[in-house]
């Protein structure tokens, strides 16, 4: 666990941080995979990790970026059915794309898990997750809330996820990179912009993180392969008072405000 405090936090992530979210949805052809950033010593310790680091070796989670799209269709003309993807991808390299299998409950269904910095939404974002779960039925079409300020749509057949994901690019979220070996949702403080004692607003710093992690700097698209090939989940929380109420210390890395030392700015 990684504490850092810095009393110039926010003008440090603007000199640093992404290019502003792109709606861009898909993937460039050309872009690079997670495992081009490994060095050759990971790559060789990865050959001898779990099953989930030889699953990554054969074929990069980042693949999914693509593969979802290319599932969807494919689903949708008749040329494949979910029990024909491969099992690896089913169960593993499609939480790159926020999706996770269903297998044993509702078999064929997924659980799309989405990026929400601080837990910001929109009326607008309820609405489309309202819609795009509705068509499953109360059983099935359910949106959760998590413990780290985050939404999770479930009911959602593979071949409807494409459309679901183009939908939340459309509006400026996305749910690529929230599961597996990837960097969870941004936890911030709860009352950003509405607590009177608080010394930072983590509402931009959780957004900007965020977008660090999950927007491709090169491309404009969703999804980063430079953070697309980590060890197990990784937490980051953003404090914005001395209550800390994002409870920094639970997570892997905790960023809480200070004053800085000579000029007091925050």
């Amino acid at each position: 666990m990684l504490f850092l405090c810095s009393g110039s936090a926010a003008s440090l992530l603007h000199a640093t941080s992404s290019p502003p979210r792109s709606r861009a949805v898909g993937m460039s052809a050309t872009k690079a995979t997670g495992l081009s950033f490994l060095s050759p010593d990971a790559v060789e310790r990865a050959k001898a990790g779990n099953p989930i680091e030889k699953v990554k070796l054969a074929k990069d989670g980042t693949t999914a970026f693509t593969s979802v799209y290319e599932y969807a269709a494919a689903i949708r003309a008749g040329s494949l059915t979910w029990e024909e993807v491969e099992k690896a991808d089913l169960d593993t390299r499609l939480k790159w794309v926020g999706l996770l299998h269903r297998g044993k409950r509702t078999p064929g269904r997924f659980m799309m898990r989405l990026r929400t910095p601080n837990g910001i939404i929109s009326s607008e974002l309820m609405r489309f997750y309202a819609d795009s779960v509705e068509p499953y039925g109360p059983d099935l079409g359910v949106v959760d809330i998590t413990t780290r300020q985050n939404f999770q749509l479930r009911g959602i057949p593979l071949e409807d996820a494409g459309d679901v994901t183009d939908g939340l690019h459309a509006r400026n979220q996305t749910a690529f990179q929230s599961a597996l070996d990837n960097v969870r949702n941004l936890v911030g403080s709860p009352l950003a912009g509405i607590d009177d004692q608080e010394m930072v607003d983590t509402r931009h710093l959780c957004t900007v993180l965020s977008d660090l992690i999950s927007l491709d700097p090169d491309t404009g698209t969703r999804g980063n392969p430079k953070w697309g090939n980590l060890p197990r989940k990784f937490n980051i929380a953003v404090s914005g008072s001395r209550d800390d109420f994002a409870h920094t210390h639970i997570n892997d890395i905790g960023l809480e405000p200070c004053a800085h030392s000579e000029t007091r700015e925050m």
